[in-house]
């Protein structure tokens, strides 16, 4: 699964609102993030806080619209368009984050 890395302000604060923003098996990975928000989405999507070693501290499917979530002990977020069907990293699992210069990050290539 090909990661979208968002440590900008403007990208950490718009997230998935943009619609040409992580098509299907992408993932955006907020960072540093301790909350997000679907305020002005239109669909569902999953949510994941990771802490300092991408260990899943709080995981979410199907979030809705016009919601937030917050971890105090967060320091990133993995947000997605929902994918009931899909693999989703579940509270307590770690994950495995690889980068590459050529192709970019990828976590986790199940998810």
């Amino acid at each position: 699964m090909r990661l979208i890395l968002a440590t900008s302000l403007i990208m950490r604060l718009t997230g998935l609102l943009k619609k040409d923003r992580c098509i299907r098996g992408e993932v955006l990975m907020l960072a540093p993030c301790k909350s997000i928000h679907t305020f002005g989405m239109r669909s569902p999507i999953d949510v994941a806080f990771l802490d300092t070693s991408a260990k899943v501290l709080a995981s979410e499917r199907t979030m809705l619209p016009n919601r937030m979530r917050s971890h105090p002990k967060a320091v990133a977020a993995l947000e997605r368009r929902s994918n009931p069907e899909g693999a989703w990293p579940q509270v307590g699992e770690s994950l495995v984050i690889n980068f590459n210069p050529r192709e970019g990050m990828a976590v986790n290539e199940d998810l």
